[in-house]
């Protein structure tokens, strides 16, 4: 991880502290500041270094397959089930897993995580042999899970679980101190063989430093990583960073997400009532939320 502004230095005394344990850690903070680096971080500095390091990634991953692809498969456990299938936390033994974007599991894998970590063993899907679970656990989320708490989208007894310990990343544009170390950092990485002679002006510096950064870290490297193409000579200037002239619209930006979350949620309460052939109570059960609860989310998406 790179910077040197006090907010950074923090993190990583935060970190190191948390190498030294085996307890959850909750990694917080905006899309693009380096979440997975941060745990990739913890990992190598513990005694699990050796060990496996797998990352459970829910941002992208279907809802329908977050368990299976968390807990495994029996041959013949479902349909389209043609062979047996190591889960990841099967493949993490005793190493470390990470849920990444753990916000976005599904409840009704909430409750048999939960399960999981308490029993410290597991079962894949349609088998009746519990394997051992000895991995540690990282997540990271650029969520308010406890505001998702609130809302009954995701199960309390988890989030106390992983959130043992917590380290949040700060975005960009509240560390702009470190943005010249950065961009040193990815033409380094980006430019190759031309990196000693490749050099950002000094102008095009503060250019940057006045940008918002609404994608962090991640948009700054894809920045440098662009200018070091199209530039005309060794020296990078302002007109060949390209940033767009201002940042998004953020009451647009909160109002796609809440829809795209009101979606998943919805989803995942037509499954559950798929599953439990229409009886509330068991679908109710299934995504570990009480009856009343269950009641007004059907009340909510006029199921």
């Amino acid at each position: 991880m790179i910077g040197i502004s006090a907010q950074m230095q923090h993190v990583y005394g935060l970190i190191h502290q948390a190498s030294a344990y085996g307890y959850p850690v909750l990694i917080t903070g905006e899309k693009g500041t380096g979440k997975k680096l941060a745990a990739q971080t913890i990992h190598s500095l513990s005694q699990r270094e050796e060990k496996s390091f797998v990352v459970a990634d829910f941002s992208t991953l279907a809802p329908t397959l977050a368990e299976s692809e968390l807990f495994g498969y029996e041959r013949g456990a479902f349909t389209g089930a043609n062979q047996t299938q190591w889960g990841l936390l099967a493949f993490a033994r005793e190493g470390t897993i990470l849920l990444k974007e753990v916000g976005n599991l599904p409840l009704h894998v909430q409750s048999r995580f939960v399960q999981m970590l308490q029993e410290k063993e597991f079962k894949p899907i349609g088998s009746s042999q519990p394997l051992p679970f000895k991995a540690r656990v990282l997540a990271a989320t650029s969520r308010d899970l406890e505001a998702d708490v609130k809302r009954g989208v995701f199960r309390q007894d988890l989030f106390l679980w992983l959130n043992a310990a917590q380290i949040n990343l700060v975005p960009l544009r509240e560390r702009k101190g470190d943005i010249p170390l950065l961009i040193d950092y990815f033409l380094e990485k980006h430019a190759g063989a031309d990196a000693a002679e490749t050099k950002f002006s000094a102008a095009a510096i503060e250019y940057l430093g006045g940008h918002s950064w609404p994608g962090n870290v991640r948009e700054l490297e894809g920045t440098v990583r662009r200018a070091i193409s199209v530039r005309s000579g060794e020296t990078i200037e302002a007109s060949d960073c390209a940033l767009k002239p201002k940042a998004p619209d953020d009451r647009q930006w909160a109002e796609d997400v809440t829809v795209y979350l009101d979606e998943r949620e919805r989803q995942s309460i037509v499954q559950a009532l798929r599953e439990s052939q229409g009886d509330k109570s068991n679908a109710a059960r299934l995504l570990g939320i009480a009856e009343s609860a269950f009641q007004k989310r059907l009340q909510y998406y006029h199921l």
